[in-house]
């Protein structure tokens, strides 16, 4: 789901991107009569993580409170994390970052682990996914007031502080450093998949057999539904027009989590620029894809995999995913492409149009 959404400078918006940009959710759940049949669902939302953060239960045995620890969980997290600084003065993040290059800060375990991750998944992705791309989105400043196109010698300037490599971790205090000075965390591009698979647990904590999580594109299917089929999940189509699917994806205790270009840019001189960058460039990734959908069994981990698989490209990100046990991916691409790995091929429907579903061995990787 690409890099900073709910953490962003500027924006004004451990295991397991607002409200009003619906019309950009990478999801829309699919509720068929079907899942009706154990009495209607409970559903709540709220405005947290830089998008609409919602949790729907279809089980009778709803522990009293649940729905307010689920959301309090949430926003502790996010609480931890963020580097808005029009919403927050301090968090553990912005710490981190206003002492790079001179000081270690203590973090919770929640922050390490995030962190911790984050650099796993840049060794994992070959540092398409970096959790240290904050330089790059307050140059940028996509979804800000701010927002403009620097010239190519700011961007290899600023791209040169970008380098997970160069967080320096302490298990023993559970302390994060930055070695350079102007360097900068942002975990948009994973805590959300953590705090979606924080309810997850929380969810089998509690004895919930039947829900969906949905945080604006990262999701988790909790079960099946009442009936004892499979969710339903449809995945934005590319275009970010709302309810216009591009595929439907059966799922089942799993997460699904899409990144794209739509999601958030801005325009200038009939270009278009995304906020998921190539830290190699300095500038929004360009190729040929659209949208990447990953299925996992987390979503923290599925949420670092669709950006970075998706700045690699359709040949390397296809390559990387099927190199992984347990995750499976959807590559669409802009000339009407669905590109879907074995284990997921079976569970794809194609909603739209202007797309096709082909195999992804079809595509030749040199």
């Amino acid at each position: 789901m690409h890099m900073l959404d709910f953490i962003a400078v500027g924006l004004r918006s451990r295991l397991r991107r607002l409200a009003t940009a619906v019309a950009a959710l990478a999801m829309l759940i699919l509720v068929t009569s079907g899942c009706e049949t154990a009495g209607e669902p409970e559903r709540r939302q709220r405005s947290l993580l830089g998008t609409q953060s919602v949790i729907t239960i279809h089980d009778s045995r709803i522990p009293s409170g649940a729905f307010d620890r689920y959301f309090e969980r949430v926003e502790e997290i996010q609480d931890r994390m963020s580097i808005n600084e029009e919403r927050y003065d301090d968090t553990e993040v912005l710490r981190i970052n206003r002492n790079a290059g001179e000081e270690a800060v203590a973090v919770s375990d929640d922050t390490y682990y995030v962190i911790e991750e984050g650099i796993r998944w840049g060794e994992i992705t070959e540092g398409y996914f970096d959790i240290t791309v904050a330089p790059l989105i307050r140059l940028w400043g996509i979804g800000t007031p701010n927002e403009r196109v620097p010239d190519e010698s700011e961007r290899a300037e600023t791209a040169e502080l970008v380098n997970y490599r160069e967080i320096e971790l302490d298990a023993n205090d559970s302390s994060v450093f930055l070695s350079r000075e102007g360097m900068g965390i942002d975990v948009g591009g994973i805590a959300k998949g953590y705090a979606v698979d924080e309810i997850a647990r929380m969810m089998a904590d509690d004895g919930i057999e039947s829900a969906l999580i949905d945080f604006g594109g990262d999701l988790y299917t909790v079960g099946t539904r009442p009936d004892g089929d499979r969710w339903r999940i449809g995945i934005q189509h590319p275009s970010g027009v709302r309810r216009e699917l591009l595929a439907v994806i059966t799922s089942s205790d799993e997460a699904i989590v899409t990144s794209g270009p739509y999601e958030r840019y801005f325009e200038r001189d009939g270009e278009r620029y995304h906020h998921l960058f190539d830290v190699t460039t300095g500038a929004p990734s360009t190729n040929e894809l659209v949208s990447v959908t990953i299925s996992g069994p987390e979503a923290t981990g599925a949420d670092a995999l669709s950006t970075g698989a998706f700045v690699m490209g359709l040949e390397r990100g296809l390559t990387l995913v099927q190199s992984l046990d347990d995750y499976e991916a959807i590559f669409a691409t802009e000339d009407g492409k669905v590109y879907a790995t074995p284990g997921l091929f079976d569970d794809v429907e194609i909603r739209a149009d202007d797309f096709e579903l082909i195999p992804a061995e079809e595509v030749a990787i040199d």
